[in-house]
């Protein structure tokens, strides 16, 4: 430590930037005025101005010089070069609410605490739901084994988005995302998803709620920006078209090293058993006659213009009452193979089905 400057007080605190007030101890450090009196620290290096020059010079000098953490119950004076990474792990970091309509100034390792005092709606333990997510985007907090994760969940109109933060910058966890639908019987996990350290300048829901205050917060202007960014996107069309209408329920859950490799497992065989499920659906309905509604099989028939039906009903038509065309001798081997390989409900497990009259 005897190798650096320490400037003056009164000097130190005109190093300041222009965006976040915070001191010009992280790089890159910019000009961002004309007038050469406006600077922008590192912490603000994503936020775009119209003159972005870089302090190479100040940067030079700035690497023989202590400044003081940036927050302030600290009081410890750090090497230029070490203040973004002691910032990352200060004990006396805090941040402000990112909940929405609230703007009190807590400890990061008392976010927990004060969602469960204050939002007690959105805190969970161990593990939550997210239901109707056609029509919730919010932040939630959830804590694990004295760990806490920051969820943020926001939808544009391709993607469902999400995030998962974790308050500890050493958590090497990841999460999982169930989706299951009311209307169906099955279910899809993706797995493997990596959480992400929590940023309050990024992850800030006031941002995605279009109300933040923040002229240094990178997404406060540009909310579809937001869900670009977020570590999981589920394309909506393709949850519709998976589960059909109904209210979908994401389920999320924090995978610990330990349980990774079960939970992997678990996870494939679920996937699999579900697009097998899928499959068998749709073979069935193509093997479904479409005058009589009963379960094709060998022979199977077609029209000139290829729509099918079974032998007996093909024996009573002389022409397609779909579409009118020439009912000839023509097989479709190709359904005729698929249905010696699929087994069809019998009994109990088959519909009653109504035939065309």
């Amino acid at each position: 430590m005897d190798s650096f400057f320490i400037p003056p007080e009164n000097v130190i605190e005109q190093l300041k930037c222009s965006l976040c007030d915070s001191f010009l101890s992280v790089s890159p450090v910019a000009l961002i005025s004309e007038d050469g009196n406006q600077y922008k620290c590192g912490r603000c290096s994503a936020i775009k101005t119209t003159i972005n020059t870089r302090a190479t010079i100040y940067e030079h000098l700035a690497k023989l010089m202590t400044f003081p953490c940036n927050y302030k119950d600290c009081g410890k004076k750090i090497p230029f070069v070490d203040i973004k990474d002691h910032e990352k792990v200060c004990e006396q970091r805090s941040v402000i609410c990112p909940k929405a309509n609230c703007y009190e100034s807590i400890k990061v390792q008392k976010i927990a605490h004060h969602f469960k005092e204050k939002h007690s709606e959105v805190y969970h333990t161990n593990m939550f739901c997210i239901k109707n997510v056609y029509a919730y985007y919010n932040i939630d907090v959830l804590e694990k084994n004295g760990k806490t994760y920051i969820s943020i969940f926001d939808f544009d109109d391709n993607n469902f988005g999400l995030s998962i933060c974790s308050t500890d910058p050493a958590d090497n966890c990841q999460y999982e995302i169930k989706l299951k639908s009311d209307k169906s019987n099955f279910s899809i996990s993706i797995t493997n998803q990596n959480i992400i350290l929590f940023n309050e300048r990024e992850h800030c829901f006031k941002c995605v709620s279009g109300n933040c205050k923040s002229k240094f917060h990178v997404y406060k202007d540009n909310r579809k920006e937001i869900s670009k960014r977020m570590t999981t996107k589920i394309n909506r069309d393709s949850v519709k078209r998976m589960f059909g209408p109904g209210l979908i329920t994401y389920t999320i859950n924090i995978v610990e090293e330990g349980e990774k490799s079960k939970d992997k497992d678990d996870s494939k065989v679920e996937v699999k058993d579900a697009i097998i499920r899928k499959a068998k659906k749709i073979l069935l309905q193509l093997l479904e006659c479409p005058f009589c509604k009963e379960y094709m099989s060998p022979p199977i028939y077609q029209c000139l213009t290829g729509h099918t039906m079974c032998n007996t009903c093909k024996s009573s038509l002389s022409k397609c009452s779909t579409c009118d065309a020439d009912i000839e001798k023509t097989r479709n081997y190709t359904l005729e193979e698929l249905s010696k390989k699929v087994e069809l409900p019998q009994g109990d497990d088959k519909k009653p089905r109504s035939k065309v009259v």
